[in-house]
């Protein structure tokens, strides 16, 4: 391999863990702006919580946004 391929190799991948974290930030900023709007501010503890989750948890959170009426429903959620 030779050093331009590393070096193109090197820089796909920074670039999709970049594209990840930034994907997840996305989902994580959603998740708040819809407990905000359906159920409650959340508080800074909830909201730094939630910027941890898996993509995965974020999404099914979101997938339940309706059927939460605390934040006490949204911490349930959180790991």
């Amino acid at each position: 391999m030779s050093l331009a391929e590393i070096f193109r190799n090197e820089g796909k991948e920074e670039g999709l863990k970049k594209g990840k974290v930034e994907g997840k930030t996305a989902l994580a900023n959603t998740a708040i702006r819809l407990i905000t709007k359906f159920v409650a501010p959340p508080s800074e503890d909830i909201k730094q919580k939630i910027y941890k989750q898996e993509i995965s948890t974020l999404e099914t959170m979101m997938d339940h946004i309706d059927e939460f009426e605390t934040t006490e429903d949204v911490k349930r959620y959180l790991k």
